[in-house]
């Protein structure tokens, strides 16, 4: 009866370990304040062009903006050019 203290202890000893070198882990991840990570946006923001802020980068052209819905695919607008399109109705 007297080997169950010891488990537990051994147990307990073990979840600290592992608890330590996680902590341990994290404490050797890079780190970056708060106010050099704002740079760094700050930095690719006003080196990338983005639509979304037309502030900055004004509207895109008409064909310019990839994100545009509204555009056809090359293959729609070949086949409207082509004139051997047959309408099924």
């Amino acid at each position: 009866m007297g080997e169950l203290p010891y488990k537990i202890q051994q147990l307990k000893l073990k979840r600290i370990e592992e608890l330590n070198s996680k902590l341990r882990n994290e404490l050797a991840r890079e780190r970056m304040t708060a106010s050099n990570a704002c740079l760094s946006i700050i930095d690719y923001t006003s080196t990338h062009s983005d639509y979304a802020v037309p502030e900055v980068w004004g509207f895109p052209t008409s064909g310019e903006n990839p994100y545009d819905n509204n555009r056809k695919s090359s293959f729609a607008r070949s086949q409207e050019d082509s004139s051997n399109c047959c309408v099924i109705s």
